[in-house]
């Protein structure tokens, strides 16, 4: 006996948005890559997006092959708390350092918006800032708020 996992409706529109998300900034990465050509600033981003598209290809193919389900909420109510959670996370790391935002935006966008269990929510809070933390500031040397 297999168990499928279940989605919304409004789990494949956004799945699809994300595709079209990473589709568009992967385009806008190689357009600037072929402006300045070489290895240089455009690389990053390109490597990033075209990573970003891969994981929402698997993610478009692993949320139209489970079973629909009644929606936690509307589209518009997810999407317009994810635009309110990423605004006030804006405004607060002018003020809050990174370290303390970005796990406290994780949590509550995995917790709450997602619904997915605490410790899940947690564990993918502390490893996402981690690795930014570690890419970014340890190996890129980019100052982060």
């Amino acid at each position: 006996m297999t168990v499928r996992a279940k989605n919304s409706i409004s789990d494949r529109i956004f799945a699809l948005l994300l595709l079209a998300a990473g589709i568009a900034a992967c385009v806008a990465s190689v357009l600037l890559q072929r402006k300045t050509g070489g290895v240089n600033g455009g690389t990053f981003p390109l490597i990033v997006s075209a990573a970003f598209v891969l994981f929402a290809i698997l993610n478009v193919i692993f949320v139209f092959r489970a079973a629909p389900h009644a929606p936690r909420g509307s589209l518009s109510t997810v999407l317009w708390m994810m635009l309110l959670l990423c605004g006030v996370c804006a405004a607060l790391l002018l003020h809050v350092p990174f370290w303390i935002v970005c796990p406290v935006f994780l949590f509550l966008a995995c917790f709450v918006i997602l619904k997915q269990r605490w410790l899940p929510s947690l564990i993918t809070a502390a490893v996402t800032t981690g690795a930014v933390y570690l890419v970014f500031a340890v190996l890129f040397r980019v100052p982060l708020p």
